[in-house]
């Protein structure tokens, strides 16, 4: 069974999938999700540079969270 990282965190969200990283599945009702990434070695390192003003490309940004609230809002 591959490793999973869970989050709850919007923001964080949407940096870890412009860095790269794959949500397999968005968990939760009532407009509060549950992000659910397949975890790579790397998802320690890239959440310490999101908490420490890590730097992404604002259209690579603005895409993934774009993404992920479309993703929020067609949860069945």
């Amino acid at each position: 069974m591959n490793k999973e990282f869970i989050t709850q965190d919007l923001w964080l969200s949407a940096f870890l999938k412009a860095k790269g990283m794959k949500i397999t599945r968005i968990q939760g009702e009532s407009r509060r999700a549950i992000f659910v990434f397949e975890d790579i070695r790397e998802r320690e390192e890239l959440v310490k540079e999101f908490y420490n003003n890590g730097l992404v490309g604002i259209t690579i940004l603005k895409n993934a969270m774009t993404d992920v609230k479309s993703a929020i809002f067609n949860m069945v």
